[in-house]
């Protein structure tokens, strides 16, 4: 039996750092921005909304405090795994990064406001917007139950958690199926 004999020489031990930092590094931290598995569990609860329009692609606005940083990156990013997700019935689904300041005269359709962390902060405007807009408003940052602005908070681990606020669904116009009902949390 021949054993062979690594090199260990200082030039491919750079090189296999540069490639782990470069190359797993980003990849990494860009999904600390934006939980994946949350969005997935997001978009798949429009499955029990039977307030959604029937057709065409679903219209996610992804809102974000501009004042926290990096909220704009994080709304790309964002935007980007939603529009690659399928909404209910296999439509698609089509996301736009809006922020909170832009909220109260933005003029597009929206069936689903997805709020990101710090956008909470801005509880008022959000819920006038839902209420004008008639769409439900959804987040994983549990401050938005705290300030009552979203209907749907939206959390995954070793199962998902969903809590609902009835009031806030009741202004956007929403209603879920009794199935899902008997298994979200009420506030």
């Amino acid at each position: 039996m021949v054993l062979k004999q690594h090199d260990f020489s200082l030039p491919k031990l750079v090189l296999t750092f540069l490639v782990l930092l470069f190359g797993v590094v980003p990849y990494s931290h860009a999904a600390d921005l934006v939980s994946i598995d949350n969005l997935q569990a997001a978009v798949q609860t429009l499955n029990f909304l039977e307030s959604l329009p029937k057709g065409g692609a679903v219209t996610v606005g992804v809102i974000y405090a501009s004042e926290v940083a990096n909220s704009q990156q994080m709304a790309a990013e964002a935007v980007k795994a939603i529009d690659a997700m399928r909404g209910p019935n296999n439509r698609e689904v089509r996301a736009a990064g809006i922020s909170v300041d832009d909220l109260s005269h933005y003029s597009g359709h929206l069936d689903v406001i997805y709020l990101l962390t710090g956008a909470s902060n801005h509880s008022d405007a959000i819920v006038t917007a839902i209420r004008r807009l008639r769409a439900v408003s959804i987040s994983d940052d549990p401050a938005c139950e705290t300030t009552k602005c979203c209907v749907l908070l939206v959390r995954s681990g070793q199962r998902v958690e969903i809590t609902f606020n009835s009031a806030l669904a009741d202004a956007a116009g929403a209603r879920f199926s009794m199935v899902f009902m008997m298994v979200v949390k009420r506030t």
